[in-house]
């Protein structure tokens, strides 16, 4: 195979640019010429250890450069790299089986960790028997510089489980590099843009999208931990401001958690003198978008320079690489309003005009297909279906994965006949793809589709606080029910989301469940876990002991 493509900036990386750690109060950076060295003694490390050629290698490291470092050190020894999610303080035992799943699915012999996950990683392996070597990144850093031929595969994904059990998705360097070259052209990325990121790195959007996309072009990338974010996002939010940092960052990406959590804790007052002129794309993608949420965003963001072309919708997945489709970033973002009624595979979807009412659904473009895909949306028969049909979304094209790993078969989004059945259902009008949720995730009423992300996104709007609101439906005895999981909060929340549900899932058994904080289970990437929390309710026979309301017959 010829060289892949984002594995060049070894062979030429700048030195004017580079990775920048930084949290609240301080900062440190290292620039691509430092972090080629180190990836390349890493590798040099690996291949002195004896570790083979096309061995997977998970990696352990807190996120910064030296995880930049350590990435790209396993593949330049010609390994595949498997990031692990690293410890946090809410971490508890399902992290380490988590870590333990994972080693044991790729047939790990080697586990690269830094000192600081050291005794962690060794703890977690002696706890699951495993004769696994834990190699310190420290040590292989201090060795000789080495390299061989990179393996067919580049790294294992695995998925973030909201849906089910998580699993690993075999991303070869072919993939890879098609993503990075489509995620660039459609972002207009060049040589001068700078990357700023919160995310998870071992999360596809962290990993891929803000990692891997700007350190291919050699980009300046600034990177915080996730609780940094979320502890104090304007230090995030001043990573953009011409006025307050020398080289402001052009392009970011969140879900809309994201957006969430700034509108939630940045007011003006916080940004007074703010310049945010130069942000190109802040790209949202990884769960449904609320209009209403991008509104007060943009509302936020605008008097401070940022243009309403920035905000930038996408939709993707680990198995498709990353990004399946995206708005151009010339582009403002479209939403569209339509009939409840239409939300039904196989239906076409007619526009609404006039403001919100209960009869009617604003949905957020999620862009086009990127270079190198096509996307149809398809019926239940898996044909695709006319323009303005809602169905299943189904992709093919150069960005996709080799598969699952050997153990990775269940049910939902499956590889079938050279394309990738994703399980997500929208709707396609103009070329541009509108998502509406997860068939998993999803209950049929009076021959209507009923999705969780809208009664959430609802319950949002009654004010609710959506990181502690969960939504499943599914079925039970025949019936069809809507259950809102409220974590820690309060009586008035649960009468909000009673008539929240009244509303919103007609012809439903209706449930409120209050639980303890933590109570709702999580993927590492915080989206909650919907499959997990049904089966749970359902083993415990939640839906005969909380009190439901349900419709009286006419």
């Amino acid at each position: 195979m010829s060289p892949p493509h984002t594995l060049s900036w070894l062979d030429a990386p700048r030195d004017d640019t580079g990775v920048e750690m930084f949290d609240e109060t301080s900062h440190t950076y290292r620039p691509y010429t430092e972090l080629a060295d180190a990836a390349s003694r890493t590798s040099g490390g690996l291949i002195a250890a004896g570790v083979p050629h096309g061995a997977v290698v998970p990696l352990l490291c807190s996120t910064g450069p030296d995880l930049v470092a350590a990435f790209y050190g396993v593949q330049a020894a010609g390994c595949v790299v498997s990031v692990l999610a690293p410890p946090t303080r809410m971490s508890g035992e399902a992290a380490r089986a988590h870590v333990r799943a994972v080693v044991t699915a790729v047939a790990a012999d080697t586990v690269v960790v830094d000192a600081a996950h050291h005794d962690y990683a060794v703890d977690v392996l002696a706890e699951a028997g495993a004769d696994t070597r834990v190699l310190l990144l420290e040590e292989l850093v201090a060795g000789e510089p080495g390299r061989r031929d990179p393996a067919e595969q580049a790294l294992i994904q695995f998925t973030s489980g909201s849906s089910g059990r998580p699993r690993g998705v075999r991303i070869g360097h072919a993939a890879l590099d098609a993503n990075t070259t489509a995620i660039r052209a459609w972002e207009r990325a060049g040589r001068d843009d700078s990357w700023c990121s919160w995310l998870p790195m071992h999360h596809d959007m962290g990993l891929i999208g803000c990692l891997v996309v700007p350190v291919s072009g050699n980009n300046r990338l600034a990177v915080c931990r996730p609780e940094t974010f979320l502890r104090h996002p304007l230090s995030y939010v001043t990573r953009f401001d011409a006025h307050r940092v020398e080289r402001p960052a052009t392009i970011t990406a969140t879900p809309a958690f994201g957006l969430q959590r700034i509108v939630d804790r940045v007011d003006h007052a916080d940004l007074e003198g703010a310049d945010l002129s130069g942000v190109r794309a802040v790209i949202v993608g990884a769960e449904r978008i609320d209009p209403a949420l991008v509104t007060r965003f943009t509302d936020l963001m605008r008097p401070h320079g940022l243009s309403s072309h920035a905000l930038t919708p996408a939709y993707g997945l680990a198995e498709s690489t990353l990004a399946v489709t995206g708005v151009p970033v010339e582009d403002v973002p479209r939403a569209v309003r339509v009939h409840r009624d239409d939300l039904r595979v196989g239906a076409a979807v007619s526009l609404a005009a006039g403001a919100d009412d209960r009869e009617t659904v604003q949905v957020m473009s999620c862009g086009r297909a990127l270079d190198g895909l096509t996307v149809h949306v398809v019926g239940e028969d898996g044909k695709p279906l006319p323009d303005g049909h809602v169905g299943e979304m189904a992709v093919s094209g150069s960005s996709l994965a080799d598969g699952y790993l050997a153990d990775g078969s269940a049910e939902g989004t499956a590889f079938e006949d050279g394309r990738l059945l994703t399980r997500d259902v929208a709707f396609e009008l103009a070329g541009e793809f509108y998502v509406l949720g997860r068939l998993g995730d999803s209950v049929k009423v009076h021959a209507r589709s009923l999705f969780a992300e809208e009664v959430e996104l609802m319950l949002g709007r009654a004010g609710l606080n959506l990181s502690r609101v969960c939504v499943v439906l599914g079925e039970a005895d025949g019936r069809a029910h809507a259950v809102a999981v409220l974590e820690g909060l309060d009586a008035r929340a649960a009468e909000v989301a009673e008539d929240v549900l009244a509303a919103a899932c007609p012809g439903t058994r209706r449930h409120v469940a209050r639980v303890p904080r933590g109570a709702i289970p999580r993927t590492s990437s915080g989206k909650s876990r919907r499959r997990q929390l049904w089966q749970r309710l359902s083993q415990e026979h939640a839906f005969d002991a909380a009190p439901a309301a349900t419709d009286t017959p006419a």
